[in-house]
């Protein structure tokens, strides 16, 4: 008698709950999705006509299309995700000297040239292998930087196409900004690069909108000839004609690296005015600049010395002037040089030897420094590790690769010979120490490597500064920086 009453009302309220919950939720649409079920409707429609009269259906189409594009974007995004996943990880385990963690390594660079790889396109081909050469330190110096710069920009000015719906230029200063900022991810701009690409940005807002694009990139390039002319290749004459009359007759010039005004006025001296003097030729590790500057100086029948910064102490005693390249002249005074510069400047300064920097008026900065830490460029670490003494010299010439080689191969030979017989089972002795004691070095706790490329050398290590404009102290830069200002508007 309980059961049936219990079974008869369960079934039928479980039917009207569902049919309830049904049409309340049909009920409780929000305008939202009213709009989109209207909007689909009609779509529908649309593609229903179009299907009875015969016409293709072109969202279909477009929607076949959209489907390719976006699996081909989610192949490359995902070939170029496990790469720039890989390159995360190893800029996130970079080991960094905690005094210069917050400068850029090349590792965080590598991995901006990889994000900018959706823009490569608008990327110019000139602009791409001055990248390379960039990175692999092909071209090294401020002035051949910048002058190799300007002539890509030639290139890409002159094969630019205005877009449709702009002015040349509106959309030029964007376009150079892409090749800028790629330029960027294999080396920091030089501040002569700086003020060159500050100068060509003015001139391109300086054309008339009224000009066609032919007449306007024309001009361009030829503005960019005589910048070139007159703020480099110029500007290098007249600073040897007034640094000549500190190199005498038997005298003794020592030089750091490799500037490319300092290379220029020791030839003119030998070749055009017939002095006999002695160069001797400072070099450092790991780019080794001084070899080349070594080499040339050879090649035109120069007296030439060359040491390692390391036996310093040994030569300074018989300089009698000291020549310094430059970077950069900061607005306080301070040389802004290759690592190296500011121990050579304190050396001369405590054995009473002037100390002269040629440098042209495009490499002054406004900025203030005090120290090498604040701003700087942090050179690759493995050129630091992955050197062999014999390696950095098989550039120079045939005859002594071909020794190397040879004695290469006879040292390998004595080697083997002498190998010991290892009974079985036993393990095999190491003859020789590992030939890259520190490539582990990213595993070792307790080792880091720095690799910095310029240091600062105070005003008062300094005795003139020679520039196109005058022979000056280190404290009237403020007034060289004003006249070139006043030349570039």
């Amino acid at each position: 008698m309980s059961e049936a009453p219990v079974e008869t009302p369960t079934e039928k309220p479980v039917e009207k709950t569902n049919a309830s919950q049904a049409e309340e939720g049909e009920k409780k649409l929000t305008n939202k999705e009213l709009k989109e079920l209207k909007k689909r409707q009609k779509l529908e429609k649309r593609a229903a006509r179009k299907e009875s009269s015969g016409i293709p259906n072109q969202a279909d189409e477009k929607a076949a299309k959209g489907k390719q594009k976006s699996q081909q974007q989610q192949q490359q995004q995902a070939s170029h995700g496990v790469i720039s996943r890989g390159l995360k990880q190893e800029v996130n385990t970079l080991k960094k000297v905690s005094l210069f963690s917050h400068l850029e390594s090349k590792e965080q660079r590598n991995e901006l040239s990889l994000s900018q790889s959706q823009v490569t396109n608008i990327i110019h081909p000139a602009v791409l292998s001055l990248t390379l050469k960039y990175s692999g330190y092909s071209i090294v110096g401020s002035i051949p930087r910048c002058k190799s710069m300007l002539r890509a920009f030639e290139r890409v000015i002159s094969e630019y196409q205005t877009p449709e719906g702009t002015t040349l230029t509106r959309n030029l200063t964007n376009y150079l900004g892409y090749q800028i900022d790629y330029l960027k991810t294999a080396r920091p701009l030089s501040v002569a690069m700086g003020n060159a690409i500050r100068w060509l940005k003015q001139e391109i807002s300086l054309i008339s909108i009224d000009t066609s694009d032919s007449d306007a990139k024309a001009q361009l390039v030829e503005k960019i000839d005589t910048f070139i002319k007159e703020k480099i290749d110029i500007s290098d004459k007249v600073i040897i004609q007034a640094a000549s009359a500190h190199i005498q007759n038997g005298s003794t010039i020592l030089t750091f690296g490799q500037s490319n005004v300092l290379k220029q006025l020791f030839i003119y001296n030998h070749e055009e005015l017939g002095k006999s003097f002695n160069v001797i030729v400072v070099d450092s590790r790991p780019l080794f600049e001084g070899k080349q500057l070594a080499e040339e100086l050879c090649t035109k029948g120069l007296k030439v010395q060359y040491v390692l910064i390391n036996s310093l102490s040994s030569v300074i005693q018989d300089v009698d002037t000291v020549f310094l390249g430059a970077h950069a002249m900061l607005s306080n005074g301070f040389l802004y040089s290759r690592v190296g510069a500011a121990l050579i400047a304190m050396k001369a300064k405590n054995a009473n030897i002037p100390v002269l920097v040629c440098c042209e008026s495009i490499k002054f900065s406004d900025r203030v420094q005090l120290d090498s830490v604040t701003l700087n460029e942090m050179g690759d670490t493995e050129d630091l590790i992955n050197w062999n003494q014999l390696n950095h010299v098989k550039k120079s010439s045939v005859a002594l690769r071909k020794f190397i080689e040879t004695h290469e191969e006879k040292d390998q030979q004595q080697q083997q010979q002498q190998k010991p017989k290892v009974k079985s089972g036993g393990a095999e002795p190491t003859l020789a120490k590992n030939e890259m004691p520190l490539k582990d070095w990213k595993t070792n706790p307790y080792l880091n490597i720095l690799n910095i490329m310029y240091d600062l050398t105070p005003p008062e290590y300094i005795q003139k500064i020679i520039t196109e404009v005058g022979a000056l102290p280190p404290s009237s830069v403020p007034v060289i920086l004003r006249e070139y200002k006043a030349s570039t508007v």
